[in-house]
């Protein structure tokens, strides 16, 4: 009878536990769309490609891709998967990549996007892409391909691929998620996708100088100190800070001697606080400006020093504060060339959030 007793026990366990296991598993928090209050930008200084992505996301650059992931454990899950063929993926470890690849025409050997197309389909014959539908990729039109596949008993990799062509150039935007997240972040992969720019082809121009005028068609930079829009032929990029700088930035395209310079300044140091009048007047010594005027940045009243560094260049030095920050943006111009360059330059300025 106690031996009866003691089996009906353990049975009664047995169900109890598996009815747990199986309540909690149906109760298993599905996994929704994320709210993207902050979008960051990645443009390449010598190509030009230039994509939006969620704030807080990890980047990989080479040459010839961009990678995104959404966490620092779904990158590692994704290169386990691909050098492997196989990874299993929990809760913790789910989440989504985004990425585009270059291939020339002379490395794909292939000059059209249809001939890609099938040697791509080839390639990738084990994902099995399917249900073709076109899709915008900057102002050309790719065809996209949709799939999903096992990758372990738990998990499963689906998503897109899409290839392009441009200026010679193949293009594949591949959009990949883990289990339930490729469909909870398609909105997110949408934007992204939207926000995709192809580098521009090279032109050639009559007019030496036509080449250096600042163009017309405008880009976003954006960081975690200041946010503007500038020419898409001049190249943003980071600049070794000095004289206390905390973080300095260099715009520059053809002309050497036109450029637009801002370096961002702490109010605080440990040599005491920096109070902003006196810092505009120590800089006076270093510009010996011809005049000093009012003007704005992003709203906020700023001083503005014009000066002449050289006999053909002009110069226009804004100091703005904002919290705990003096920004200094120092714009530089060929005066031959100041109607082409002036304006340009100051629409950059009028264009800033300061953050």
């Amino acid at each position: 009878m106690n031996t009866l007793l003691a089996r009906l026990s353990t049975t009664a366990v047995i169900v109890l536990l598996l009815t747990v296991s199986a309540t909690m598993s149906s109760c298993k928090k599905p996994v929704e769309t994320p709210v993207i209050s902050e979008w960051d930008t990645h443009q390449d200084p010598i190509s030009g490609l230039e994509v939006e992505f969620p704030k807080g996301w990890l980047k990989n650059v080479d040459p010839k891709a961009v990678k995104l992931y959404s966490t620092q454990a779904v990158s590692q899950k994704f290169y386990e998967l691909y050098s492997t063929g196989t990874t299993d993926v929990n809760d913790e470890e789910g989440g989504v990549e985004l990425t585009i690849a270059m291939e020339s025409f002379a490395d794909a050997q292939a000059g059209t996007l249809d001939a890609y197309k099938e040697q791509q389909l080839k390639a990738y014959e084990a994902l099995g892409l399917a249900d073709e539908k076109p899709v915008q990729v900057g102002k050309e039109t790719g065809a996209g391909f949709s799939y999903s596949v096992k990758v372990s008993k738990n998990t499963t990799m689906s998503g897109r691929k899409i290839f392009a062509v441009h200026d010679s150039v193949f293009y594949t935007v591949s959009v990949t998620g883990f289990n339930d997240y490729t469909k909870a972040y398609e909105p997110v992969f949408d934007r992204m996708i939207a926000s995709i720019k192809l580098p521009k082809p090279k032109e050639t121009y009559k007019d030496p100088n036509a080449a250096s005028k600042p163009s017309p068609d405008l880009t976003k930079f954006s960081n975690e100190f200041v946010e503007f829009m500038h020419p898409d032929n001049f190249t943003a990029a980071p600049a070794a800070a000095k004289g206390g700088a905390v973080h300095s930035l260099h715009l520059e395209g053809l002309r050497k001697d036109c450029t637009i310079d801002l370096d961002i300044f702490p109010t605080k140091t440990d040599k005491g606080e920096v109070k902003f009048d006196r810092f505009v007047e120590d800089n006076k010594a270093k510009f010996s400006p011809k005049s000093v005027t009012a003007g704005k940045v992003d709203g906020l009243d700023a001083k503005v020093l014009a000066a002449s560094p050289a006999p053909q260049i002009d110069r226009k030095v804004f100091f703005v504060a904002k919290g705990e920050r003096i920004y200094r943006i120092i714009l530089t111009w060929y005066k031959p060339m100041a109607a082409d360059f002036q304006p340009a330059f100051e629409s950059v300025v009028a264009s800033m959030k300061l953050k």
